[in-house]
């Protein structure tokens, strides 16, 4: 691809991003806004038997992030081995069933997987993932994708094993091999601004655990097939009484609560 049409299509990305911005300002059927918190708020949320540890009151800094469709999967695809293997061009994604499952227990599934994905013939690009035990569930174990400028929460740059009575039997995997930066950084909320957000928009009910806050990208849109990605917090909220989880979104940036999938996916949801 010659450096003028590169040009060409981030001037594109750059404009649909502009676009985007000034709109999510005006859609308030996605977005809820942030409610100013305060020490009073974590004090509340304990007594209302909210469980939850320290939270960290350091913002950081984070950015807008592009790439462009990879097809590193579909070049190397040939390496591996002992499965059969199916790619999907439209989404840049491989389907394998594997020949031989691999035993996994609740307790040694992570170091058993982590193993497998070292080893090109059974993974492409294994080290660009690391297990999301957030993301996952009993019948599905996540690795997301990652890379100096942080983890990919989004199914565009993720791998996702199946299990199957105590086996696994399969996975999926896409792959994003690079990120560039559209923008330079930005400031960003703290765990602690996201967390006593969340309380004060009645998204954190009495009788519940916070068992995970991470912060990580996740696709915004598409533009002239280059996906555009911004910092979210991932949060997973667990009620102590049904022992069901689920996740809520927040935009990093601006503190929102993103009530529906910015991506056109269902929302991850944890058990």
């Amino acid at each position: 691809m010659d450096f003028r049409r590169i040009e060409v299509i981030f001037l594109i990305v750059f404009f649909s991003l502009d676009i985007f911005l000034f709109l999510s300002f005006r859609n308030s059927q996605q977005l809820v806004s942030s409610t100013s918190t305060n020490t009073s708020t974590v004090t509340e949320m304990r007594k209302r038997n909210i469980s939850f540890g320290t939270l960290d009151t350091k913002g950081g800094n984070a950015y807008y992030l592009g790439s462009q469709p990879d097809d590193s999967l579909a070049q190397n695809v040939n390496k591996l081995r002992n499965q059969e293997v199916q790619y999907d061009e439209e989404n840049h994604k491989i389907t394998s069933s594997l020949n031989s499952s691999i035993s996994v227990t609740t307790s040694d599934r992570q170091k058993v997987m982590d193993k497998f994905i070292k080893k090109e013939s059974n993974v492409l690009f294994g080290k660009d993932y690391k297990y999301a035990p957030q993301l996952s569930t009993s019948s599905q174990m996540v690795y997301v994708g990652t890379g100096p400028l942080g983890e990919v929460y989004d199914k565009t740059n993720q791998l996702t094993f199946t299990i199957e009575s105590g086996r696994v039997v399969s996975y999926t995997q896409t792959h994003v091999r690079s990120m560039i930066i559209l923008h330079e950084r930005q400031a960003i909320k703290s765990e602690k601004d996201v967390i006593t957000n969340l309380y004060a928009n009645s998204e954190i009910p009495n009788n519940s655990k916070i068992s995970y806050a991470n912060l990580a990208y996740t696709k915004l849109l598409v533009a002239k097939d280059s996906t555009i990605y911004i910092p979210v917090w991932f949060v997973t909220i667990k009620n102590k009484d049904s022992k069901v989880s689920s996740i809520k979104k927040v935009n990093a940036f601006t503190g929102n609560i993103i009530k529906n999938s910015t991506n056109g996916d269902s929302n991850y949801n944890a058990q």
